[in-house]
């Protein structure tokens, strides 16, 4: 930490504009990275003749739920979203990370969008329209690439694994688990992109998701997490899913067909940004430095998780921004800096593609059965 950095009982860092450091170049390699997804979006919609999302394309649930902030919080985790006891309607969709329709055979990344409605306050952006609150996290504690340049860099190896066949891909998650296991014994650990793709194909709904790289949390800074806390669901932790080309979707649709999920909203609050990065989206935050503390549950009752109507209304008109909420929880660094850009041409391509007018909801009714 620098002496420059202020903080709050010389334990949370408080939140400045100062805390983040944006390179000279990085606007013009975010338009670059933009323009290579854009032909990205137009390959993908003349193999499918539809427009995809770049990143979640295939999604594995589209759920109604409730979020309870707790009451009692200490002043620390009343901030933002949180600072009120309330109870919010909520919109979430599960997906796969990956830019491309492919089996649930296919290790990877799996990811929560959590559009919580009905919120009001300052906003991120000049979107005051808008009273709604997204969250966007994944199963993984960081990002495979640090920052703007590091992607960019990364972009030739994505643009290929896109249009890799998923039977290439199931064999090198064999390959990569494999190895993992002879590499652990060891003290050796795969690199962090890589090592993704060596994860067991575990039930998404038994998962812990996080934001992964910070957030302006009020008064501070945090990441945040979704962790599962019902029996219905911590039971599936670490239990792998069955095999089949949308098991992930079927195995959703199934269980919540006559079950109810309760998942715990958690903030991680920095104490030090010389070791909890905020620029660097590839550095884990010590749990010794900062627990992941309780702030919100978040309820799913039972329902229809994957209706027709509820797929197209997921996937085809809503769309999903980590902007798209307060300014209070303003994304904070260099992948988030892309991300505003990235997220808004995406969602610009496919609804205009798909004619499809995109939809800002304002009460959960609008939410389809």
């Amino acid at each position: 930490m620098t002496d420059s950095v202020p903080t709050t009982n010389n334990t949370y860092v408080a939140y400045s504009d100062g805390l983040e450091r944006i390179p000279p170049d990085e606007e013009e390699l975010i338009a670059k990275i933009v323009e290579a997804l854009r032909r990205n979006n137009e390959r993908s919609f003349e193999k499918h003749q539809h427009a995809i999302r770049d990143a979640h394309s295939k999604s594995h649930g589209i759920l109604r739920g409730e979020l309870t902030v707790y009451p009692d919080l200490p002043e620390h985790l009343r901030q933002g979203l949180f600072a009120t006891p309330a109870t919010y309607p909520v919109i979430a969709r599960l997906s796969t990370t990956a830019g491309e329709i492919r089996s649930d055979q296919v290790h990877g990344v799996r990811g929560i969008a959590i559009k919580v409605l009905g919120v009001s306050g300052p906003r991120a952006l000049n979107d005051n329209h808008n009273a709604s609150q997204d969250f966007i996290m994944v199963n993984s504690t960081t990002f495979p690439s640090a920052d703007v340049r590091a992607y960019a860099k990364s972009m030739g190896f994505a643009s290929a694994l896109a249009q890799t066949p998923d039977a290439v891909l199931k064999v090198n998650n064999v390959v990569l688990r494999g190895v993992a296991r002879v590499a652990r014994p060891l003290g050796v650990e795969l690199p962090a992109p890589v090592a993704l793709f060596a994860r067991p194909n575990n039930y998404l709904l038994g998962e812990t998701y996080h934001s992964a790289s910070p957030l302006r949390y009020g008064k501070y800074v945090a990441k945040i997490s979704v962790w599962p806390l019902s029996d219905s669901v911590t039971r599936l932790t670490g239990q792998r899913v069955p095999l089949g080309y949308d098991a992930h979707t079927k195995a959703v649709a199934d269980f919540f067909r006559s079950n109810s999920a309760e998942y715990e909203v958690r903030a991680q609050l920095c104490t030090d940004p010389a070791v909890m990065s905020i620029d660097d989206a590839t550095v884990d935050w010590p749990e010794d430095l900062s627990p992941h503390q309780p702030v919100a549950k978040i309820t799913f009752p039972a329902q229809g998780a994957y209706s027709p109507a509820r797929r197209v209304y997921g996937d085809d008109k809503l769309s999903f921004n980590s902007w798209n909420g307060l300014a209070d929880h303003r994304p904070l660094g260099g992948i988030n800096r892309l991300k505003i850009r990235v997220y808004e041409a995406s969602s610009e391509f496919r609804h205009r593609m798909n004619n499809v007018k995109r939809i800002e909801p304002t009460d959960i009714s609008e939410l389809p059965d």
